[in-house]
Formats: structure tokens, C-alpha cells, sequence
């Protein structure tokens, strides 16, 4: 080898160790950054003097779609959770003291006083506020989950608000990653810029990558719609500003077509999938259960023709927009649980006769009258009262828990069944929340940076650097001494 070639030699060492630690430099930087990709400085030959440095972008495709998928799930069940976690708050919390169940509980203890002393104006006032207290409470809840379910609306459409904006940066990471791949170049800042757009695409709504010519990507919904195809689709949604008992929540709409929500194909995860499901699905049996609580509230206390006549049910103890006729048994009125009162009648603070609670006859009609000896001591009618909550009712199966059971077993049993439900999805958040955040470990230690390693290959490139100083300061020497001989 002539001194010439040994020059040349340790200069093209100098630079390929030059464009090494560049890129080793720029994995250091990224080691705390879980969104940045390890680059590979490959180093290749191309002549006997010669080498080149070729700096990879590799990602487990397997690891990350596993991620994306973990990501979105999780993001779909924490949504539910918190969703669950405040209906929860609306009933009192975990003392649940703001529910029907333990409404009822207190209205039969109050009736079971009453009944106990009838004679007594106090206590039958007192039933009649035990009355007022589940009412309330049943209106209460009821205008809570229809809030609840006018903010999950809201934030469908915040969801598809920022799902436009990521879909549009989306695109110009992209377009910039497909020009410089036809052109032989590389992007890979562009690429760790949309591998994260993807990520936080996929927890708003699942998708799947397509790969294609040029590092092109293609992004598509659990269910099939294509999100992205060269360009953002137009995704739309009209948000409601406000619920209703009868309010049926509007779809995502992907160019004109629904995708997610009411009368679309099923996405199964993502945020807004699961703000969905809160909005049509666990907050609508709320709404259905207690629609039933309070109609067969108002059909257990109604009253009945004591003459046996077969005159109808007239609302008794508890009223509605409807009364002082009792809506059909066993079938849900949507929006009674907004309108369920205390007959006024019958209620001392609208000016009503407290003692009708007693006597019955509260509409005027002398046929429903109970205590027709009009004696003071009559508990009859208030210990009847006080066991209607134990007594059979027919309920629409479409509230979820049954068709024939107690007011009191089916108040009780619509708090179980919520109850259930949240310690399953909070248990199913955890899991999710564990194999998200195990996924992305792998992923990291898989595609991301380790410094360790990095410090490994930069003491490599010291050496590689030292040797072909060392190279170069002796062609120096010998070129001097030659220079001397001549």
C-alpha cells in the first residue's frame, strides 16, 4: 500500500467515524424521549479504500401494532370508568346515599311510623316528606345522567375536533416522508413525528397501518373506513347541545358515512368509542331503570275503587305530567323520573291534606276512600303502604334487570348491577393499563435508544478515530522524511 492509499484510507476512516458519531450523538439526545427511534449507523464498504455509512430507521411492526392496539383499548375502558366513576358520584359516591334504594329504604321506615300512630299529623307529615326526599332524589339522578350524557356528546365532538387536527399533521408528516423517500433520502424525524400522530390517533379511535410504495401509510378504522388514504377524510359529527329523556345521539360520520354510534358498523376501541357507550349505551339503562322506579313507584301507591266498581288506578301517594292517571304496568315511560312529585294533595308544603295519605281518596273521588268511618286511629291504607315496596310489579325487560320483582329488589338491584359493572371495568383498566405500559417498554427497548449501549458505540468510534489519527500522523512522518530525502 503506498502512502497515498494509506491517506486516503485513514481520511474516508475519518469521515465514516465522523457520520457514526452524528448519528450515535443524536440516539444519546433521544435515550429520555419515548418517541424517538434508535438510528443504525451501518457501515459498508464500497472499495478497497472506501467506505459508507448507511443510517437505518428500524421498528418492531409487530410490537407496535400490539402497542397502538393496547393504547386504544385502554383509552375506550378509562373513558367508560370515568364515566362509571361519576355516575357513582351522582348516587352519593361510595356511601351511596343518594340513590333510590335507600330512598325507598327510609320512605317505608317513615310509613311504618305513621302507621304505627295514624292519629298522628306529624308522622303522616313525615312520610309525606320521606315521600318528597325519593322523589327528589329519583329527579335528581335522573337530570344527572342526562347531563352526564350531554358531556360524553361534548366530548365526541372535542374527540372529532382533534382527530381532524392529528389527521391533517398526519398528512404533512407523511407527504414529507413519501418525497423523501422518492427521492432517496431519509426522514426519519418525520417518521417519529407520525408514528406519534398514529398513537394518539388510535386512542381516539382505533386504526389499523397499511404500508405502502415510498413509506406511504394508509390508516384504517377497526371496522374498515379508511381515515387516511394519501389525504385526511372529512370526519364529522353534530354535536346535541342539549339531552332529553327521547334524545338519540348523532354518529361520527367518515365522507357522509357513520362509523361510530347509533346505526353504524362497530369500532370496538378508542376514547370515542367508549364515550358512545357511555352516551347510548350504560347511561340510556340508567335512564330506562329509573324511568321504572318511578312509574311502578306510582303504580305501587296509587289508589284503587274501594267500591269495587272497576273504576281505573288514580295516582296516589306520588304524581306525574300524566296524572292523576297511573302509566300501563310493566312498560317504560320514557322521562317520568323528571316529572315524579309528590301529589300536592296530598302534601301539607303545596297546601295539600295529609291525612288523605291515610284515609285514601286524595283525587276527590269518595269511591277510593279507605277509612270511610273517617276514624282517626285507621292504619289500614298506611300499613298497605308500607308493604307495596315488597310486593310483585311488572317491569320492561329492556331496563335490564328482570320482568317481575320487587320496587325494592329492583331499585336495590339496578345499584348491584352499577356496582358490578364499575369493579369489572376497573379491573379491566388495570390489566389494560399493565399490558399498555409493558408493550410500550418492550417497544422502547426494542426500537428506542439505550445509553449504555450508545456509550458502547461511541468509545468504538473514539478507537475507530484514534487509530486512523494514528494512521494519518504517521503518513505525515514518513511524507516528511521523504520530503527531507529529496
Amino acid at each position: 500500500m503506498t502512502l497515498t492509499d494509506a491517506l486516503r484510507t485513514a481520511t474516508h476512516s475519518l469521515n465514516t467515524s465522523s457520520n457514526v458519531l452524528s448519528t450515535v450523538s443524536r440516539n444519546i439526545t433521544g435515550v429520555n424521549n419515548p418517541d424517538y427511534v434508535r438510528r443504525d449507523p451501518r457501515v459498508y464498504s464500497d472499495t478497497l479504500f472506501s467506505s459508507r455509512v448507511q443510517v437505518a430507521r428500524e421498528v418492531n411492526t409487530s410490537i407496535f401494532r400490539a402497542s397502538l392496539s393496547a393504547g386504544a383499548n385502554l383509552s375506550r375502558s378509562g373513558v367508560i370508568q370515568a364515566g362509571v366513576d361519576q355516575l357513582t358520584q351522582l348516587q352519593g359516591g361510595e356511601g351511596f346515599a343518594n340513590t333510590a334504594a335507600s330512598s325507598l329504604q327510609q320512605l317505608k321506615q317513615s310509613l311504618e311510623l305513621a302507621a304505627a300512630n295514624p292519629s298522628n299529623e306529624m308522622l303522616l307529615s313525615q312520610a309525606v316528606l320521606g315521600a318528597r326526599g325519593f322523589a327528589g332524589t329519583i329527579n335528581h339522578n335522573y337530570e344527572g345522567v342526562l347531563r352526564l350524557r350531554q358531556e360524553a356528546d361534548a366530548a365526541i365532538s372535542d374527540g372529532v375536533s382533534r382527530l381532524t387536527e392529528l389527521l391533517s399533521r398526519f398528512e404533512e408528516a407523511n407527504d414529507t416522508i413519501v418525497k423523501a423517500a422518492a427521492a432517496g433520502q431519509d426522514a426519519f424525524d418525520s417518521e417519529d413525528t407520525r408514528d406519534t400522530l398514529i398513537g394518539e390517533i388510535s386512542e381516539l379511535i382505533g386504526v389499523s397501518v397499511l404500508r405502502r410504495e415510498n413509506n406511504d401509510m394508509m390508516l384504517v378504522a377497526s371496522n374498515g373506513a379508511v381515515l387516511f388514504d394519501r389525504r385526511p377524510r372529512e370526519v364529522s359529527f353534530e354535536p346535541i347541545p342539549l339531552y332529553g329523556p327521547n334524545t338519540t345521539g348523532n354518529a361520527v360520520l367518515v365522507d357522509g358515512v357513520p362509523i361510530a354510534g347509533n346505526n353504524s358498523l362497530p369500532i370496538h376501541s378508542g376514547s370515542l368509542v367508549g364515550q358512545m357507550e357511555l352516551r347510548d349505551t350504560i347511561l340510556v339503562q340508567q335512564q330506562d331503570q329509573m324511568d321504572e322506579i318511578a312509574r311502578a313507584a306510582i303504580e305501587l301507591f296509587a289508589e284503587t275503587d274501594q267500591t269495587g266498581g272497576g273504576k281505573p288506578l288514580l295516582a296516589g301517594l306520588f304524581t306525574w305530567s300524566g296524572g292523576p292517571a297511573v302509566p300501563a304496568s310493566g312498560v317504560i315511560e320514557p322521562g317520568i323520573a323528571l316529572s315524579l312529585v309528590v301529589n300536592p294533595l296530598v302534601d301539607p308544603a303545596a297546601g295539600g291534606d295529609v291525612r288523605l295519605l291515610r284515609d285514601g281518596g286524595i283525587n276527590g273521588d269518595a269511591d277510593y276512600i279507605s277509612n270511610t268511618g273517617n276514624a282517626a286511629g285507621y292504619a289500614d291504607r298506611l300499613f298497605e303502604l308500607s308493604m307495596a315496596l315488597d310486593r310483585q310489579v311488572s317491569f320492561d325487560l329492556q331496563a335490564g334487570l328482570g320482568a317481575s320483582l320487587s320496587l325494592a329488589s329492583f331499585a336495590s338491584g339496578s345499584l348491584d348491577s352499577l356496582q358490578q359493572y364499575r369493579q369489572e371495568i376497573s379491573d379491566k383498566v388495570a390489566y389494560q393499563r399493565d399490558l399498555a405500559s409493558h408493550i410500550k417498554e418492550t417497544l422502547q427497548e426494542d426500537s428506542g435508544p439505550n445509553l449504555d449501549y450508545e456509550m458502547a458505540a461511541l468509545l468504538q468510534v473514539e478507537r475507530a478515530y484514534q487509530a486512523s489519527a494514528k494512521v494519518m500522523n504517521t503518513v505525515d512522518k514518513l511524507l516528511a522524511q521523504l520530503l527531507q530525502a529529496v
